[in-house]
C-alpha cells in the first residue's frame, strides 16, 4: 500500500513560512540538500533517521521538530508521529505546522480532528457548496480562465485542506455554473464560469 497517497499534501510542505523557527539554518541549502535526496528517492526510513538526527542535534529548532514529525508521517508511523508532535503542540499551539503534522497522521489513521486534544484547534477545511460559491465569486470578476491549482490556492490560509485539487476539479465539474477546459490535466484543467450570452 502506498501510505503517501493517502496523505493530502498540506500548504505548509509546499510554502515556507516566513516565521523565523530556530535560526538560518534551515534557510542553507546544504544542509537540507541530504534531506530532499531522501525526499527524491522516497526512502522514508532514511529520512527518519537524518530528522532523527537533526532533532536531537537541535532540540530548539522548530524546523527539525517539524521534519521529524513529518518524516514519522511519511514513513507510516502515525501513531508516533502524533505522539512526537503532541508535546510540541502543547510549547507552540499557534505553529500551524505542528497542527497539521498531528492532522496528517489522524486522517491516515481514520481519525478526524475531534480525537486530539488540542490546546489551539485548528480550523480543518473540506469540500463544500461554500468552497464552490466562492470559487463562482471568484471567477465571475476574472474575464480568463484560472487552473485548477491556482484557485486551490486560493484556499491555503483558510486551514488545514482536506480536499485536493482533484477533489475541487470533480466539484466544479457537476457544478452547471461552470465551465472547464483541459479537464484531463491534473493540475491545470482551466476552469472559468457559465456566462449568459447576451441577446
Amino acid at each position: 500500500m502506498n501510505i503517501k497517497s493517502k496523505i493530502i499534501e498540506f500548504p505548509y510542505r509546499k510554502i515556507k513560512t516566513e516565521i523565523t523557527y530556530g535560526g538560518d539554518e534551515h534557510l542553507d541549502f546544504e544542509v537540507w540538500e541530504p534531506h530532499q535526496k531522501f525526499l527524491d528517492n522516497e526512502d522514508y526510513p532514511g529520512l527518519v533517521r537524518n530528522c532523527e538526527q537533526r532533532a536531537e542535534k537541535h532540540p530548539d529548532d522548530l524546523y527539525a521538530q517539524y521534519y521529524l514529525g513529518d518524516a514519522y508521517v511519511l514513513n507510516g508511523e502515525f501513531k508516533k508521529a502524533i505522539e512526537f508532535m503532541a508535546e510540541h503542540h502543547k510549547k507552540h499551539p499557534w505553529n500551524p505546522d505542528y497542527q497539521h503534522v498531528i492532522l496528517d497522521a489522524l486522517f491516515a489513521l481514520g481519525k478526524t480532528e475531534d480525537d486530539f486534544n488540542w490546546v489551539k484547534r485548528p480550523v480543518v477545511v473540506r469540500m463544500s457548496t461554500d468552497i464552490a460559491d466562492t470559487c463562482y465569486n471568484f471567477l465571475k470578476r476574472k474575464r480568463k480562465p484560472q487552473s485548477i491549482i491556482e484557485l486551490h490556492t486560493q484556499f491555503i490560509t483558510e486551514g488545514y485542506l482536506l480536499f485536493s485539487e482533484q477533489d475541487l476539479l470533480k466539484a466544479l465539474l457537476n457544478d452547471g455554473r461552470f465551465e472547464v477546459d483541459k479537464s484531463d490535466s491534473k493540475f491545470w484543467a482551466e476552469v472559468s464560469v457559465v456566462r449568459k450570452k447576451k441577446k
